[in-house]
């Protein structure tokens, strides 16, 4: 059940991810035929709209009081008509996108996979279906379906029918902790969603800060519906902290922030960079020299200098003309999109199956490459090599590499040393760095 480019808004990705063999194959390192050699893509014209197409879909959370994705799906639309008008699509095939609102819904996501399931879908791209993810991870595996670059909960972590480029919302919210411990804060407090799930990942991240001689000195668990959310702050200095992580969903994390801001607290907070555009910390004036973020990818307003391609992902999201995918305003969720088409694409050009592009050999194509070149954004990625976080409890991060920064005043600073979410939840804190593209 195909349908073509045009999609509703979609919006949302869940702040703490609902948490909670060696590879042979060909190098991608230096072998992507349309990688140019400053570090950009290259303008190859537009897809051949007389070859066959590919049809590829998305499940993402649509427009809802829980969650808000609506720039990662426009990301995704936009940069699909960009690769099709600019970069040949995958070897002169054209993309063809469906995208499904999941709705924050269960029943509604597997719905969705449902759908996808029975269509000639080849692959989907960025998916973030964090309400009923087992049933999604069941539909599309049995369906033989992958996910490219999906963006995990712990049920995709552990699928191996999903390609990550992180360890998603758990990963983020895992990589709260090192940014503070780093920096010499020992007393750390959480403020996070209110579920059954979070007291298990305040034990996870205990044992973390413990690791550097930090601890958890508390949490509270911010109920829907909330409306005062100073007390939160105030609980956090009373238990004697001087740092937070926030684990929450966009708005909660925003009004928290607003809420220490008017009362003026000292406190350091850790949040996820998928929350935050340059723009939104912009508007929390000298109160945001206070907070850490991290990413699996550089934030999108940083150097172009450093990541040439930058500039061209950019442009080609703000071609979609919505207001949250202009720049300053650019968050790393969006960007992932962009990049999961530039991964299908590059990894099935280099594959020797450019022109017979099914579920089964994008299958292969993702199990067999290595060193997949992604402009310096992340490390060389090899798609499908198993990690072994937590005694192997999420094998799926192929890249457990994560950036932190800070803010200026101005922009985000980038610290020196990428952290690894491997090694930080397996309790090693020193470790060499990755080798560069």
């Amino acid at each position: 059940m195909h349908r073509n480019v045009a999609i509703k808004p979609i919006i949302a990705v869940c702040a703490i991810g609902l948490l909670l063999s060696g590879v042979t194959g060909t190098s991608f390192a230096q072998s992507s035929a349309t990688t140019a050699g400053n570090g950009t893509i290259k303008t190859e014209g537009a897809c051949d709209k007389s070859k066959s197409k590919v049809p590829v879909a998305a499940l993402i959370v649509g427009e809802t009081p829980v969650l808000d994705l609506q720039d990662q799906a426009d990301a995704l639309v936009a940069s699909a008509k960009q690769f099709n008008k600019k970069y040949n699509g995958i070897g002169g095939h054209c993309f063809d996108l469906t995208v499904c609102d999941v709705k924050a819904d269960p029943n509604t996501a597997a719905d969705c996979a449902r759908q996808v399931a029975a269509s000639d879908a080849v692959a989907t791209l960025n998916d973030t279906t964090p309400f009923g993810a087992a049933d999604v991870v069941a539909i599309l595996k049995n369906a033989g379906i992958p996910r490219v670059d999906v963006s995990p909960g712990t049920d995709e972590l552990k699928d191996s029918n999903s390609y990550a480029i992180g360890a998603g919302g758990a990963g983020t919210t895992f990589m709260m902790v090192p940014p503070l411990t780093r920096n010499g804060y020992k007393k750390i407090y959480m403020i996070g969603v209110d579920t059954p799930t979070i007291d298990a990942l305040k034990q996870i991240m205990g044992t973390m800060a413990k690791a550097y001689g930090a601890e958890i000195v508390g949490l509270s668990k911010v109920p829907g519906g909330t409306t005062d959310f100073q007390q939160f702050v105030q609980a956090a200095e009373d238990a004697g902290a001087d740092s937070v992580i926030l684990p929450l969903g966009d708005n909660e994390a925003k009004q928290v922030l607003q809420a220490a801001q008017q009362l003026g607290s000292k406190l350091a907070f850790s949040v996820s960079l998928g929350t935050f555009g340059r723009a939104d910390i912009k508007d929390l004036g000298k109160f945001a020299k206070q907070m850490y973020f991290n990413a699996e990818i550089p934030p999108p307003t940083a150097s172009t200098k450093t990541w040439p391609v930058l500039k061209n992902i950019k442009a080609d999201i703000a071609s979609g003309g919505t207001k949250e995918n202009q720049p300053e305003l650019l968050k790393s969720s969006p960007v992932r999109s962009w990049i999961a088409l530039w991964h299908l694409k590059t990894i099935m050009e280099n594959s020797g199956n450019v022109d017979n592009i099914t579920k089964q050999t994008v299958t292969a194509a993702m199990n067999s490459a290595t060193n997949v070149d992604t402009f310096g954004l992340i490390p060389p990625w090899t798609p499908n090599k198993p990690s072994n976080i937590l005694g192997g409890a999420f094998n799926r991060v192929s890249n457990p590499w994560y950036y932190y920064e800070t803010w200026n005043g101005k922009d985000f600073v980038i610290a020196k040393d990428k952290l690894n979410v491997e090694n930080e939840l397996n309790g090693t804190i020193k470790y060499d760095q990755p080798v560069a593209s």
